[in-house]
């Protein structure tokens, strides 16, 4: 670890010493006022207002960067009191040729685009992006940390397109309201526009940015004349209503079934306006249904799955609370990241108390939330703002026993709160930003007091700054505290976490303390990331103390642990040879735990690029060397961790035509007998303008020698601390496919339909116990004087690990399993007008667990596609309206 701090204050003190200058000027143009004209909007640009100066000479970016748009591009801006207008004319020559496929919103397939970027802050960082393309379909978004995007935010607005012997017309109409921005007489906004033709895979900005620059918002235009605007006071409602019926397999005895199997649900969301800079959002009684699925996952280790966040609400804004992240244009992680403070999937999850044993029970599948809402926006130019209030019920399972209904508190009434905040400096080239967490839950209920905090905090700091005027090279940096509190039981169980393990009979450092009544920790991390130029740079390092915890309102990935990375690469932007570009990068990577025991040491490297054609091929790999493992016994001592070694390619074909193949495969392999082989095909179809279909098979086979069985006391193993952690070998294969119909009727209609079948079956054999600790030696089970046997009437494992010797017998079940999923949606949406949304959704899941151990794949579809299923209809509508 000193090499790697000494290596990067060599760095950061190079760069600060020889940073060097380069402003390039700023292009300005004009919008225009509207006075006693209205504009039609219906893509035909026949208003006098479109005859004056236009805004063109757009620059290609691909696949000729540097040289003029193959075709034309005239555009202007025009404004009134209420609303900002984009028109554009787009010029063709072979206007046969403009591709006006249909999608949903957002959907980005490659065809002919004109896109409006803005930044109404002129804050050098932010904005947003408005996009058509020439059949109508649009999309839209926000633009972050200069140059990043993200198209989970949808505006309210209006746009036409009309096509004709000379190419095509856009309009857009985008009002004031769906803006944030800094009220005053004679604003500067900052501007810029791109348009894409399809045919030539060409990309062209009137702005336009090298490849080897960084930024993106930071170089836009300049817009001058938004003079006098005074919007209206922002005040937007959507009522919804939903009507949701279930039939779902099922007891027929069961008391609860029916009072379940129809449901309506009625609330609003709101939206107020405290000035044309900020937006506070609520909810009554919000609804927080997903029409997506969450993937089918089979975990076998010791950690949570990672779901993304599908709700609205918490969509929105959401690039305001991410913590770490800002500042640099690249987050190499390697075993370690920026901390996510705020996930908010925990926010109204499934509760997490268990229940007595009864006949029949009725338990919610999610808290219900009572209220939330959120404050987001800029006080000014370069101070953000984002908190966020959430309050759940305290909820209930009721249980059924001989007739009598009893109820049992599984979730407590939990308030959580978020507040952060964010200044930047010298025109963004430094910030500084915090962040609080709290969640405080009101536990009346001794078995919960057992099982959750009854308060948690983090409060961190962050920011970056760049360390030379060109700002080639940016140092970014976190610091964070965390502090949980509850009873003694409650904080035993965070100890023993699988992110801890403190209950390790071998631990030094951070050591089992049952008396406990709160824990508390730290995070800090500082990286350095070179922003553009071929040549290309990464290094970081960090620490997270071993009681370091934000699970309660974030997601944890780690603890414990003390990480550095460095990374160097050379990227040709240029054309050359059979490439269009290429990259090459390379890295070292080294962890250790707080104990000094080296948990991870690894090579790292990368390659590929597009070829003239527009196919692509990345491939790459890596070599761990040999280190320990914490987390292989599951709270037992450390193990030794052979090495292994991997390698990877992904490739692609051409995104333009009317079969797109994508391709991807690893194989893995390690000292000691273990090895994966995956391999992904993606096959994706357009047969008209108006529909796609894609079908994406998997095939995973994974050999483990050392899959983790189970723990079983001994006095009589002294040498692994009077416990036998017990292993076994696994053969996992796991098949599935993603099968997606994407059916567009018009750009504000549109049908999905989403299946996936899922099959998953591991085989366990040879079963054996850690030997010594910090070393990779098992004692199989049936060699020498230990003795095991199979049960077949219980479907167990009988071991006894000494045969005749003083060790006593234990047993375990078969862990053999063989789990298949069938999961489906279909849906409809139809946009009835902008804002108003009515959707019907069809959402299907089955499973099955015949023949575990045991991989027969006609077999395995045949009792998966026989077995019963849940299927639930929801129909929903939601209507905007603007006050």
């Amino acid at each position: 670890m000193k090499n790697i701090l000494t290596i990067l204050f060599f760095l950061c003190t190079s760069v600060f010493l020889l940073g060097k200058g380069d402003v390039s000027e700023e292009k300005v143009v004009l919008a225009y006022k509207l006075s006693n004209l209205s504009i039609i909007l219906d893509g035909k640009l026949s208003e006098p207002i479109w005859q004056k100066e236009p805004i063109n000479k757009f620059v290609q970016k691909d696949p000729n960067e540097g040289l003029p748009s193959s075709e034309n591009t005239n555009v202007w801006i025009a404004y009134d009191e209420a609303n900002i207008y984009i028109a554009a004319r787009l010029m063709d020559t072979k206007p046969e040729a403009i591709d006006a496929s249909l999608a949903r919103r957002d959907a980005f397939i490659s065809s002919d685009w004109f896109y409006f970027y803005v930044d109404p802050y002129n804050d050098k960082k932010s904005g947003y992006y408005f996009g058509v393309n020439a059949g109508g379909t649009i999309s839209d978004g926000i633009l972050f940390n200069d140059s990043w995007d993200d198209n989970s935010w949808d505006g309210i607005w209006f746009a036409s397109v009309s096509k004709d012997e000379a190419g095509w017309n856009v309009e857009m109409q985008i009002p004031f309201s769906q803006l944030r921005f800094n009220e005053s007489d004679n604003m500067k906004w900052g501007v810029n526009f791109s348009r894409e033709i399809k045919r030539n895979q060409e990309r062209s900005y009137f702005v336009m940015v090298p490849k080897n620059e960084s930024g993106f918002v930071s170089k836009f235009a300049s817009l001058e004349g938004l003079d006098g605007i005074k919007p209206k006071q922002r005040f937007e409602a959507r009522p919804y209503l939903v009507q949701k019926a279930q039939y779902l397999v099922h007891d027929n005895n069961d008391p609860f079934y029916k009072g379940n199997q129809y449901k309506t649900s009625i609330g609003a969301d709101f939206k107020i306006g405290l000035g044309s800079n900020l937006t506070v959002d609520a909810t009554i009684n919000p609804d927080f249904g997903q029409v997506e699925v969450d993937p089918a996952v089979l975990n076998l280790s010791a950690f949570e799955s990672y779901f993304q966040e599908k709700r609205p609400f918490f969509i929105e804004g959401f690039d305001l609370f991410w913590f770490g992240i800002g500042g640099v244009n690249n987050n190499w992680g390697f075993n370690f990241g920026w901390p996510e403070l705020f996930y908010s999937r925990r926010i109204g999850r499934a509760p997490r108390g268990s229940t007595n044993e009864a006949e029949y029970i009725n338990y919610p599948a999610e808290t219900r939330i009572l209220g939330a809402a959120k404050l987001t926006g800029k006080l000014n130019e370069s101070l953000s703002v984002a908190a966020l209030s959430a309050v759940t019920e305290r909820t209930f399972a009721t249980l059924w026993n001989n007739g009598i209904k009893t109820s049992e508190e599984v979730e407590p009434l939990t308030h959580y709160g978020v507040l952060r905040g964010r200044n930047q400096f010298n025109n963004g080239n430094q910030a500084a930003g915090f962040m609080f967490t709290s969640v405080n839950r009101s536990l009346n209920n001794n078995p919960l007091k057992d099982r959750l905090a009854q308060n948690a905090f983090t409060f961190g700091v962050d920011g970056w700054t760049s360390l030379d005027s060109d700002k080639e090279y940016v140092l970014a940096g976190a610091l964070v505290g965390s502090y949980s509190h509850g009873t003694q039981e409650y904080i035993q169980r965070l100890q023993q976490s699988s992110l801890r393990y403190f209950q390790r009979p071998d631990a030094t450092y951070a050591v089992y303390d049952p008396e406990l009544t709160s824990l508390s920790g730290y995070y800090g991390r500082i990286m350095l990331n070179k922003q553009k130029g071929n040549f290309y740079i990464n290094s970081a390092i960090g620490l997270a103390s071993p009681g370091f915890d934000h699970n309660d309102i974030g997601f944890q990935f780690t603890a414990d642990r003390i990480n550095g990375h460095t990374v160097i690469g050379y990227r040709w932007f240029e054309p050359e040879g059979i490439f269009r570009s290429k990259h090459v990068y390379l890295s070292h990577a080294r962890t250790y735990d707080f104990e000094g025991n080296q948990i991870s040491n690894f090579l790292w490297w990368r390659a590929g690029g597009t070829f003239t054609n527009y196919y692509n091929i990345n491939f790459g790999g890596s070599y761990q060397f040999e280190s320990y493992s914490k987390t292989l016994t599951r709270g037992g001592p450390l193990v030794l961790q052979p090495s292994e070694w991997n390698v990877w390619f992904f490739a692609g074909s051409d995104s333009r035509e009317e079969i797109i193949v994508n391709a991807n495969g690893m194989y893995a392999e390690d000292k000691v007998g273990g090895a994966v082989i995956d391999v992904a095909v993606n096959i994706e179809w357009r047969p008209s303008t108006q529909l796609s279909l894609s079908f994406g098979p998997n095939y995973n086979n994974n050999d483990e020698t050392r899959q983790w069985v189970g723990k079983f006391e001994d006095l009589d193993a002294s040498q692994t601390y009077n416990a036998r952690y017990v292993f076994g070998r696994i053969k996992q294969q796991t098949l599935s496919a993603d099968l997606r119909l994407n059916w567009t009727f018009s750009p504000t209609l549109s049908l999905q339909l989403f299946m996936q079948p899922f099959i998953a079956v591991g085989e366990y054999s040879k079963f054996k116990e850690l030997a010594s600790p910090r070393s990779n030696n098992f004692l199989t089970y049936g060699s020498g004087s230990s003795v095991i046997a199979y049960n077949s009437n219980e479907d167990s494992y009988s071991v006894d690990p000494d045969g005749s010797g003083p060790a006593n017998p234990f047993s375990f079940s078969n862990p053999n399993f063989n789990y298949k999923s069938l999961r489906g949606t279909a849906v409809l949406r139809w946009e009835v007008m902008p804002g108003s949304i009515f959707y019907f959704v069809w959402s299907h899941n089955q499973t099955n667990f015949d023949n575990p151990g045991d991989f027969e794949f006609g077999r395995d579809l045949k009792s998966l596609w026989g077995t019963e299923g849940d299927d639930i209809l929801m129909v929903k509508f939601s209507y905007w309206l603007d006050m």
